[in-house]
């Protein structure tokens, strides 16, 4: 098995996947091409409210793309092997783990496929959900794998290298049962909820969760959610992106379309706000927000 570890800082762990070039499970639909270009898949995650959760692991066997979002075969393969281990947890604010990069042939596509093997999600009262025992439970992915669409699609051009970040959102991707009570949940369902960017078409959002010391002063907030909103909304189910802040109460969100958000933030009871953020491609976005 594969596994990853996670750095410190906002960095990159490389690790590569050789795909020869053109592997495709049937006759391929890609367009000719003298020369292909690589396409690097990029993960991390929106987390789930992280002091619920200590770890959430996605073991991922087998990734594939087509230029058709409505096609069910001639896919082209990324990779297909070993399970490749993810855990989501330790993705957050900057830090990102190269799923695959594979070469592969120019044009445009538009559906992702990911088969996952299996999966445990530990929470921190030591409850343990798993695919081997049933009680995590994989839905809708059967033998054909996850269905992610890409919207706009990924271009991918000769000679040269694309990067797409996929951000999974754990808030839901995991869903307990009963809904309303995570720590003494029967089960979880485990859907893959996935935003999609190319990174060289957005940019970020970073900075520092504060509250009051008591003492005239800012204290950092660690673990407190932050989540990208559409102006004027409050409902956080319509969150663009999320994420949690670090011990020292910094956070980042990467792969943000250029725009004006609110950045919401929430640690119960504690909640602050920043409205009309605005972010521009290839560009990042300091925004510090004091929760009261």
């Amino acid at each position: 098995m594969v596994s990853f570890k996670s750095l410190v800082g906002a960095i990159c762990l490389l690790f590569l996947v050789s795909c020869s070039a053109g592997v495709t499970e049937e006759a391929s639909a890609a367009p000719p091409s003298a020369e292909p270009g690589i396409l690097s898949l990029i993960v991390t995650d929106a987390p789930l409210d992280h002091a619920l959760v200590v770890e959430a692991l996605i073991r991922i066997n087998k990734v594939r793309i087509h230029h058709d979002a409505g096609q069910d075969s001639g896919f082209d393969v990324l990779f297909e092997g070993d399970p490749i281990e993810i855990d989501l947890v330790a993705l957050r604010n900057g830090l990102t783990e190269l799923l695959v990069r594979s070469d592969l042939p120019a044009g445009d596509y538009r559906q992702l496929r990911l088969h996952v093997s299996s999966a445990r999600l530990t929470l921190v009262n030591g409850n343990v959900y798993s695919t081997e025992d049933g009680s995590l439970k994989l839905s809708s992915q059967g033998t054909s794998g996850f269905k992610v669409f890409l919207d706009p699609p990924v271009h991918v051009e000769s000679k040269l290298s694309s990067e797409v970040l996929l951000d999974f959102d754990l808030s839901k991707t995991f869903k307990p049962t009963p809904a309303n009570d995570p720590l003494n949940a029967n089960s979880f369902r485990l859907h893959p909820v996935i935003r999609v960017s190319n990174l060289t078409e957005s940019g970020e959002f970073r900075g520092v969760v504060f509250q009051d010391d008591g003492q005239g002063g800012l204290g950092v907030v660690e673990n407190a959610t932050v989540y990208v909103m559409p102006p004027g909304e409050t409902d956080t189910e319509m969150s663009l992106a999320s994420t949690a802040s670090n011990v020292d109460g910094t956070y980042a969100i990467l792969g943000v379309s250029a725009g004006t958000y609110d950045l919401l933030v929430t640690k119960d009871p504690l909640v602050g706000r920043v409205n009309g953020a605005t972010l521009s491609v290839g560009n990042v976005s300091l925004v510090d927000v004091i929760v009261q």
